[in-house]
């Protein structure tokens, strides 16, 4: 079985339609603005993780991107860019990819419906796929990405020089002597060849970031200093994580899950490896995992909470010259921000702008703002969601923004008392939550008895 075949049969993705046509690849649009829209084609590679595009043109340099940096792939015109040129393309063959950190958004126009559909859920199912590896998988792939971002010449070999650089884009301290040395030795170089093939470098990446402090630990509990037994890990279960759980089973598991050793499996204990992948994996975070959902008691005054806030939302740049978008909205509330800054100023044809006052940055609408508010303010997060914004608006053009925030956010928008009666303090998340839910279900029963009324008449 070759790699890709490999790679297939493993991933469990072997025979899906929607990969394979992705590998055999096809021409769509790439979106830059309601201007720019050229034509790219786009290829799968065979290690099913690599996206390929380049300019149909002949010598065009080519791209590519690996589907560890995708976050989410939005379907039809949810992206700034999309929205703008909606008239001219129909949502159902638009998509955005969306890269995690500052990375701009890849804006993309299939040439059907059915096309867009097969990519769409494409690269979901590489996003679910890459969710779903072990650790030591994600790992190693983790570090083959590094790899074959700095093998310009693509030969699929490194010298130490282009080693060490890489290393220090990969922001690992080191000492350059010993790494040198280990560069050297067999255990890194196993062809003799002065170079780094792809699994050597894997290899070499372990055993410059050797973890001293967590060998100290796991030496500590160790019977015999080479591996963890099932009831060292309860020890270690008990003492270090607090666990209230099955430990006994709980310890059966984390052999059964992070072990790599089918050896060290049989003889239920775990190697080294396979307590480093437990202590690096979300499993083994020092958080306790009571705390990753809300346990707070939310019934008290907003004011007695940090509230996760933006500063400068619609900036996707820096503050004198930067891009300003609705992006930077869609981005801070799909991360569960709950205040998000709104710099408003009169804009041409009588309606209000949204930018950084007195910059060169970019403008956009406000009412495009209040519209990706109303749209994601609770998809992540069901408590209230506070605009702070900073109005430089005459008052002609405040009264458009009253008006845009009526019109588009309807009753998610708080305009009177939650109770009827004057607050003598500020409300809770959990009363702003409850008394939203409220206004919408009354909004719904208005609606029918509207509708009723209209029959009968």
């Amino acid at each position: 079985m070759d790699s890709i075949s490999a790679f297939l049969f493993f991933s469990g993705i072997q025979g899906d339609e929607n990969l394979q046509s992705m590998l055999v690849g096809t021409v769509m649009r790439k979106i830059k603005s309601r201007t720019w829209k050229k034509q790219r084609y786009f290829k799968l590679q065979d290690d099913c993780m690599t996206i390929w595009y380049k300019s149909k043109k002949a010598g065009k340099a080519h791209s590519t991107f690996s589907m560890r940096d995708v976050e989410v792939v939005r379907e039809g015109h949810q992206s700034e860019v999309l929205l703008s040129i909606a008239d001219e393309f129909p949502a159902n063959r638009c998509f955005t990819v969306v890269f995690h950190g500052r990375r701009g958004n890849l804006d993309l126009v299939a040439e059907s419906a059915e096309e867009a559909q097969s990519w769409i859920k494409g690269m979901r199912k590489l996003i679910e796929n890459l969710e779903n590896m072990g650790e030591r998988e994600k790992l190693d792939q983790w570090i083959g990405d590094w790899f074959k971002k700095a093998d310009k010449n693509n030969d699929g070999r490194m010298n130490f020089k282009e080693v060490r650089d890489l290393l220090r884009m990969m922001n690992v301290d080191m000492n350059e002597h010993h790494a040198h040395r280990l560069f050297t030795v067999r255990m890194a170089d196993k062809s003799q060849t002065g170079a780094l093939e792809g699994d050597e470098f894997v290899l070499f990446y372990k055993m410059i970031t050797q973890r001293e402090d967590i060998l100290k630990i796991f030496q500590e509990y160790s019977s015999d200093g080479q591996k963890l037994s099932q009831s060292d890990i309860e020890d270690f279960l008990r003492e270090e994580q607090l666990e209230d759980v099955d430990i006994q089973h709980h310890a059966q598991e984390l052999i059964k899950y992070y072990e790599p050793s089918d050896t060290a499996k049989q003889l239920k204990a775990m190697t080294f490896d396979g307590f480093l992948m437990y202590l690096g994996s979300a499993e083994g975070s020092i958080f306790s995992p009571k705390c990753r959902g809300i346990f707070q008691d939310m019934s008290q005054p907003l004011c007695h909470y940090f509230i996760s806030s933006s500063h400068n939302t619609y900036l996707m740049e820096d503050q004198l010259r930067g891009q300003s978008s609705v992006e930077g909205y869609i981005r801070a509330l799909n991360r569960g921000c709950r205040c998000v800054e709104v710099d408003c100023w009169d804009g041409a044809n009588g309606e209000p702008i949204v930018y950084h006052g007195h910059t060169f940055t970019s403008k956009i609408l406000f009412k495009d703002v209040v519209n990706a508010v109303g749209k994601y303010a609770f998809k992540i997060s069901e408590y209230p969601v506070i605009l702070s914004i900073e109005n430089h608006c005459s008052v002609d053009q405040q009264r458009v923004m009253a008006q845009h925030l009526k019109h588009i956010l309807g009753d998610k928008l708080l305009r009177g008392m939650l109770d009827g009666r004057a607050p003598v303090g500020l409300p809770s998340p959990e009363v702003s939550y409850l008394s939203l839910l409220f206004r919408k279900i009354l909004g719904r029963v208005d609606s029918v008895r509207n509708q009723i009324q209209h029959n009968i008449m």
